[in-house]
């Protein structure tokens, strides 16, 4: 073979071989995300990287509260409503792993009724529980017991997906109605759930609704902002009422998401969870952009904020990987 027909079978394979290399990366590798945040002082540095083309967001906010251990009610021994329970062990499923997908590192606990009176009485910082079957069960609230909303005033924290929170609970098998001034005895003041199936694309100009990306438009069973004092809404909204609204309750806090138990509801609800945010927080800074195969690094100045939490967001409008950092 002489030198010619050599040089062109070196530059063919030089060819092939950065073919098969685009293709590996486009291809055979799979996509890889990383971010990272540390703090001197007032400002926190953070970096975001990925080895594929994706959108990002870097969202900064005050009075965040990192959840610690996260007990999340199932028990197939006492009625659901709205839902069975088939479908909410699905959809509890569902959502774990949407947690995961936003890195929460906190300790998750799946308890039946005696185990989420256990976790009432074993209260500690940073504590929250995750309802999703429409009812709580009578072991925590009833017609003459409310352990579950005195817990939450305690320094608790709730967040409910499904039916109207507080309006019935499950005695074993059997639902039963709460008392009619039930919605004053959680919130203060009467006729502030939406009973209505009402969608809205009138999203809450809080700047946290559209930083969060906070999606589920569905308005049913919702809580009124308008009403209920101190309520921060983080949704989508119509005629004072939210489909996602934040409520301090004593020392803790009650999220409500209007809707049923579906997507964009699970979706919402790791978000708040996730991020930890409360029902004082405000943004502090927000940055957005694409980022293709690189790392792209920054600062925030959180110069006079206190509980800071900083979420990084890969993916819009689906989030695909989002790690919040606790300060």
């Amino acid at each position: 073979m002489n030198s010619k027909n050599i040089a062109i079978l070196v530059t063919v394979l030089m060819f092939g071989m950065v073919i098969i290399g685009q293709a590996l990366t486009y291809y055979a590798v799979p996509d890889r995300f990383g971010a990272s945040a540390d703090a001197s002082g007032s400002e926190i540095a953070y970096t975001v990287s990925t080895n594929s083309a994706v959108a990002y967001t870097v969202l900064a906010y005050d009075d965040a509260k990192e959840v610690e251990r996260l007990f999340i009610y199932y028990d197939e021994g006492y009625a659901v409503y709205g839902i069975t329970h088939d479908q909410q062990d699905r959809y509890i499923r569902q959502t774990t792993v949407e947690l995961a997908t936003r890195g929460f590192a906190g300790e998750i606990n799946i308890v039946n009724a005696a185990g989420l009176y256990d976790a009432l009485n074993d209260y500690a910082e940073g504590d929250a529980v995750l309802m999703t079957s429409g009812v709580l069960p009578s072991t925590v609230y009833s017609d003459t017991e409310n352990k579950m909303f005195e817990w939450v005033g305690d320094g608790g924290t709730l967040y409910w997906i499904g039916y109207a929170i507080g309006a019935k609970y499950a005695d074993g098998k059997d639902l039963a109605d709460a008392p009619p001034t039930y919605q004053a005895d959680i919130f203060g003041v009467g006729d502030c759930i939406l009973m209505d199936d009402v969608r809205s694309s009138e999203r809450s100009t809080d700047p946290l609704s559209s930083g969060l990306m906070l999606n589920n438009n569905n308005l049913e069973f919702g809580l009124s902002f308008d009403k209920i004092s101190g309520a921060k809404s983080l949704g989508f909204e119509h005629k004072g009422y939210g489909s996602a609204v934040l409520v301090e309750i004593g020392d803790g806090m009650i999220c409500v998401l209007g809707g049923g138990q579906g997507a964009t509801e699970r979706v919402s609800i790791s978000q708040i969870i996730s991020s930890g945010v409360t029902a004082s927080s405000s943004v502090i800074d927000s940055v957005s952009g694409t980022i293709v195969r690189n790392t792209v690094t920054g600062t925030m100045d959180t110069a006079g904020a206190s509980g800071v939490g900083i979420q990084i967001r890969i993916g819009e409008p689906n989030t695909v990987f989002a790690r919040t950092f606790f300060f």
